[in-house]
């Protein structure tokens, strides 16, 4: 595949994109425990509804669907929202001690998948640049 310079650059951008809001998502499960009151917006939400699963099937998918490593990460996402939604569910209940089980749970599939969006990343920065003719 062969792109322009600023096309690889949007793509890059795209992802570090994505990355950050993955990180900020997270740092909302983490507030939660430490008894953060989280905004009604910031609660567990589907898989496709926050902004990463928006940029996932939306540009992402459009940008780097048939690739495997792209493919990849939808299990791992999805999974997230399902212990996020455990761990806001285990707080409700006052029971913190679970919730910080759960967060130590969450904390290894999010490195996972950062480490999957590094490989992307990757994958971007070794795309050849179309030579102007």
């Amino acid at each position: 595949m062969l792109i322009t310079t600023d096309e690889k650059s949007e793509l890059l951008a795209l992802i570090r994109r994505a990355k950050s809001s993955h990180i900020r998502w997270r740092a909302y499960a983490q507030g939660m425990l430490s008894g953060v009151p989280v905004s009604e917006e910031r609660l567990p939400i589907k898989h496709t509804e926050c902004r990463f699963g928006h940029w996932y099937y939306g540009e992402g998918k459009v940008q780097f669907g048939d690739l495997e490593i792209f493919q990849d990460i939808e299990g791992p996402h999805e999974l997230l929202h399902a212990i996020y939604e455990q761990i806001h569910s285990l707080v409700e209940r006052k029971k913190v001690d679970q919730a910080k089980v759960k967060f130590q749970e969450l904390l290894e599939i999010s490195r996972s998948l950062l480490e999957q969006m590094e490989l992307l990343e990757s994958e971007v920065q070794n795309l050849e640049i179309a030579s102007a003719a």
